[in-house]
């Protein structure tokens, strides 16, 4: 009599080939297709309230009602030429996933569809089951999400999708979005303050982040025949797994063809979302991979990587398979990780943690670089705690993740910098002529150098 490990077995060997075709050859013409851009507003709203949205975004400046209503109006016309019947706050609750509460355009008692600035700005989902550390009584259960204009409403299905936060009764942040903002605020005030000691034309500051997404990827039937990995997202008993990564012939290897069409599948999806991937690989331990994106502004980016993992497991299923994003799914192999790779950027140009041959420039970035070096070294328990989870703890100073220790790695590129500085007062970059390795091998085209540093033993590495 076979197993339910056999018929899973058995299961694998007969999948048919899911069918994927792409809305036109050239990503660029139906890339954000689905995303209320920019492009979106400029396209369907008059130039005055264009105007005032855009001012409000980069400004971080409140949007009148008047505004919010002409806002509504487009968008709700927008979505219903795509044939979208119904709309939803969408937040972030304490749970590490998204959530949402479906409204219908239609009206019964107008017998039309309907949208305003008021169901645009606020709405109220109800807060009483969300995890909230117990920082309210029960009869204040009530919770509150509102329309944040700097991440890109959207189109999920049939559904249009408003990025909000999520507050409780009381005032309190329930997710990790109301929290960001406040930080972005706050991180821009400073900075230009700084920066204004410099150059007096900078008037903002941009957080910037390029994240990276590894999972891995199994059948639906093995995924079923786990139930530690169906209760836990990740192997709590049994033998490890016949083959590891010893010889480390999966990383970088060729894509799976199944595992190519279900990346492919979902690139599909997220570049008509708006979202920027640019790059898939296989990963170290075997059935996992990676995908990464552009790099763009923070809040942005953060919502961008949650709407993936919702659009890949929806698209994995579609493929009888499961795709898992815990930390450490299974033991003695490489878990999964999502590096962020951030910087401050100035309404100017200017990277504020790459160093250049601009004295002024240098003496400005040097500040910023010591600064968050002595930030990271006195709130280096508060940066910890900030990333404890029970999930994350598992990956946390084991072989393919950096010490639970926060430190600081800045390579020898800056090392030699800040050197300089301590030494002679140079705050000058010589930028040189460019370095190059020397193969002996005649047709290979010369390979220029880098002098930047890729680190993985500190968890705060400047590369």
């Amino acid at each position: 009599m076979a197993t339910l490990r056999h018929q899973a077995l058995n299961l694998v060997q007969t999948r048919k080939k899911v069918s994927v075709e792409a809305p036109s050859k050239r990503i660029s013409e139906y890339f954000g297709e689905m995303a209320y851009t920019k492009d979106s507003m400029q396209a369907t709203l008059s130039p005055d309230v264009f105007k005032k949205v855009t001012s409000s975004i980069r400004n971080r400046k409140k949007i009148d009602i008047e505004t919010a209503d002409a806002v509504a109006a487009a968008v709700k016309n927008w979505a219903l030429e795509r044939g979208v019947t119904h709309y939803t706050h969408w937040f972030q609750p304490l749970t590490g996933a998204t959530a949402e509460k479906h409204d219908s355009f239609f009206d019964p008692s107008k017998g039309i569809e309907n949208f305003k600035a008021e169901a645009l700005v606020q709405q109220e989902p109800d807060a009483s089951s969300f995890p909230n550390g117990g920082i309210r009584s029960t009869f204040e259960a009530r919770g509150y999400t509102a329309w944040d204009p700097s991440s890109p409403i959207f189109i999920y299905g049939k559904t249009l999708c408003i990025p909000t936060i999520f507050v409780a009764y009381t005032g309190e942040a329930l997710d990790h979005k109301a929290p960001l903002l406040k930080a972005l605020e706050a991180v821009d005030r400073a900075a230009v303050k700084v920066c204004r000691l410099f150059d007096r034309n900078v008037s903002k500051v941009n957080a910037s982040l390029g994240w990276e997404q590894e999972y891995f990827v199994l059948d639906k039937a093995l995924y079923y025949d786990r139930p530690d990995l169906v209760m836990s997202g990740r192997t709590l008993y049994g033998h490890n797994s016949a083959k590891g990564q010893q010889l480390d012939d999966h990383y970088f290897g060729s894509i799976p063809t199944r595992i190519y069409d279900f990346m492919k599948d979902y690139e599909i999806e997220a570049h008509k979302l708006g979202i920027p991937l640019m790059t898939r690989h296989n990963e170290v331990a075997p059935g996992q991979y990676e995908v990464a994106p552009m790099y763009g502004s923070v809040n942005e980016a953060t919502d961008q990587n949650q709407l993936l993992m919702d659009v890949m497991e929806k698209v994995a299923n579609q493929h009888d398979l499961r795709v898992l994003f815990h930390e450490k799914p299974f033991a003695e192999l490489n878990g999964s990780g999502k590096h962020n790779n951030w910087s401050l950027v100035t309404d100017t140009g200017v990277n504020l943690y790459q160093p250049r041959s601009s004295a002024k420039d240098n003496l400005l970035i040097l500040t910023f670089l010591v600064t968050t070096i002595k930030a990271v070294h006195e709130y280096a328990d508060l940066l910890r705690s900030s990333i404890a989870s029970a999930g994350n703890d598992f990956r946390l100073g084991a072989n393919e993740a950096p010490p639970a220790i926060i430190s600081v790695f800045i390579g020898s590129t800056l090392t030699e910098v800040l050197d300089k500085l301590e030494q002679s007062g140079d705050i000058l970059v010589e930028k040189g002529d460019n370095l190059y390795m020397k193969l002996g091998i005649d047709q290979i085209p010369s390979i220029i150098l880098d002098n930047t540093d890729r680190n993985r033993t500190s968890p705060f590495a400047f590369t």
